[in-house]
């Protein structure tokens, strides 16, 4: 009888971190692209998610991050603004319970501004982070994303579930 109450109590355990870590949720983050340039004073991004993550973990996330405040750059003595906007989608893998981490893999096409000159490019990109449940339906995140090869976004988000 002893074993059977443990093997109970452990299953609801398990299943009620799987039934919070399956369906769609939404979010905001914030946090700063860090470009791997010298001299780059670096933009504060601001962004929307979208997801669905299922009961083994894995799920698809979708991402858009646009320069809240610009970040400045001094091109032949004159001091320039750089910004950044991009839309990706993502792979993710959450693990369980109220302390979870998560990682993330997608594509990314993204557009940098310097001045009055704009690039855009498609890539793939990789974040990790931690997470941590707030209440019933609601957590936050903190993450490490490499957006392209020479731009990081060192971020904070808030998701709720429905």
């Amino acid at each position: 009888m002893k074993t059977t109450t443990k093997t109970f109590g452990a299953l609801t355990i398990i299943l009620s971190s799987s039934v919070f870590a399956e369906g769609g949720y939404w979010g905001a983050t914030a946090g700063v692209m860090d470009f791997d340039f010298q001299g780059v004073d670096n933009p504060m991004g601001l962004g929307l998610r979208a997801g669905y993550s299922q009961l083994s973990g894995w799920g698809l996330e979708a991402e858009y991050i646009g320069s809240l405040v610009s970040g400045e750059i001094e091109v032949i003595g004159k001091e320039v603004d750089v910004d950044m906007h991009s839309l990706a989608g993502y792979a993710t893998y959450r693990s369980f319970g109220d302390i979870y981490f998560k990682g993330r893999l997608g594509l990314l096409y993204e557009d940098i501004t310097v001045g009055r000159n704009s690039g855009d490019d498609f890539g793939v990109s990789v974040g990790a982070g931690v997470g941590f449940i707030l209440w019933g339906d609601s957590n936050i995140e903190l993450e490490y994303t490499i957006l392209e090869k020479d731009v990081e976004y060192w971020s904070g988000a808030f998701s709720y579930r429905f």
